[in-house]
């Protein structure tokens, strides 16, 4: 079978997006899977009034915004994202990210190293 080098977010499969995603889905666009050894590549689509609730851990994010609009939390920092935004997220300061569009989705693709594609708040909930 031929290796595929393109393809469109929307046809890849959903992942778990664990626990701390609310009103939305993930896929995995790169990752250990699909050419990146590394790091992965994940598009999360939030639905109005989704969130990714704050969390904090020991890896850095490397954030874009590719459609939408909603805000992301940084610290004690809140941000406006729309289409073409980036976000950079420290290792171990508190994130978040919600869709404030009352009917738009919104569609960003975060980037983490390998063991950083977890649940996040699975140990604090016992999952």
């Amino acid at each position: 079978m031929k290796e595929c080098y393109s393809g469109k977010i929307k046809d890849l499969p959903t992942a778990d997006a664990g626990t701390h995603m609310l009103g939305g889905e993930k896929r995995i666009v790169f990752g250990p899977e699909r050419f990146w050894p590394t790091h992965v590549m994940r598009c999360f689509t939030l639905q109005p009034g989704g969130m990714a609730a704050n969390n904090h851990h020991p890896w850095e994010h490397w954030f874009v915004c590719i459609g939408g609009h909603g805000k992301f939390q940084v610290g004690e920092d809140v941000y406006d994202i729309e289409n073409g935004t980036w976000v950079y997220v420290p290792p171990e300061v508190p994130h978040g990210f919600w869709n404030s569009s009352e009917s738009e989705e919104l569609v960003c693709l975060c980037t983490v190293t390998v063991e950083g594609d977890t649940d996040p708040l699975a140990a604090v909930r016992g999952c």
